[in-house]
């Protein structure tokens, strides 16, 4: 019996050290599950914002299950100009830090936070210059452009002449001729991103003649003046005789005006003539000319 006793003891004193073990693992768990401090931000999960790739412009949105005040905080001061579940606000910059907080009777929680992004810069109007290329044009590309961010804004440029690449400055420094096709491609860069291209298409068109200065002669009885001219595109030029004095002429192929002046036609005249290239260029050349005599 003595023995017996012994043993009951004994099972007895492990059965309490046993229980005794069992209860202090089963209260550890809800010791890290108690509640925060009174007033005390906490960092839930359940409180999304985004795009995490947000800009200046773009409208940040929150994603909750909590029905509570929304706070928005920027650079970790408040915002009051947006309520509610989503940030709308013409202060936000590049690098700024957004975070949404909840407010819960007496305890905050807080959202992720983002950072602003660099918004790539924005080609607001393009043009080519000058507007009719011609033979003899220097082309340039005129470009007004925008960057939220404030960002200083150079251009990237990609000419091209009948399909084939020619150059990359702003400016296109090559020889040209009628019907040649020009396309430049502009791209704006902020420094940290492109933004989107845009692309100019031309043609070369007919360039005019150009009237060249010279000197007429006059003997007392033949009026000669040549009308001196080129073409850029190197076409063949013809001469008309529009108007003038009686019997004055030109030839179409030279350019050569003769009048035959008559004793009695000593005065002021007027006359034109016409320049044309035959590929729709004209110029209509007016001249004033002085008939005197001098006494013998």
């Amino acid at each position: 019996m003595i023995l017996s006793r012994g043993i009951l003891v004994l099972l007895l004193a492990a059965t309490l050290l046993s229980c005794s073990e069992y209860s202090d693992d089963t209260k550890a768990p809800e010791a890290d599950k108690a509640p925060p401090v009174s007033g005390q931000p906490v960092a839930d999960s359940g409180l999304i914002i985004g795009p995490v790739d947000a800009a200046a412009q773009t409208i940040i949105s929150l994603r909750t299950n909590k029905n509570s005040e929304v706070q928005w905080y920027i650079n970790d001061s408040r915002d009051d100009s947006s309520k509610g579940p989503r940030l709308i606000s013409d202060e936000l910059k590049k690098g700024d830090v957004v975070q949404a907080v909840i407010v819960d009777g007496d305890k905050e929680y807080r959202s992720n936070k983002i950072i602003i992004k660099n918004t790539p810069p924005v080609i607001l109007k393009a043009s080519l210059l000058p507007p009719v290329p011609r033979a003899s044009s220097d082309l340039a590309v005129d470009l007004k452009a925008n960057d939220i961010d404030k960002d200083n804004i150079s251009f990237k440029y990609k000419w091209t002449l009948n399909g084939r690449f020619a150059g990359e400055e702003s400016y296109l420094d090559t020889e040209l001729k009628r019907d040649d096709m020009i396309t430049v491609e502009a791209t704006p860069y902020d420094g940290e991103d492109y933004g989107k291209s845009i692309k100019l298409k031309s043609k070369v068109f007919n360039s005019l003649p150009v009237i060249l200065e010279s000197a007429p002669s006059f003997d007392g009885k033949t009026y000669k003046y040549r009308i001196t001219a080129t073409d850029p595109d190197n076409d063949d030029l013809t001469y008309k005789f529009i108007e003038g004095p009686e019997g004055m002429t030109v030839d179409p192929s030279s350019g050569i005006m003769t009048w035959e002046v008559q004793p009695g036609d000593e005065g002021l005249y007027e006359a034109k003539v016409s320049v044309s290239d035959n590929h729709g260029g004209k110029l209509l050349v007016p001249f004033t000319i002085l008939i005197g005599f001098e006494e013998e």
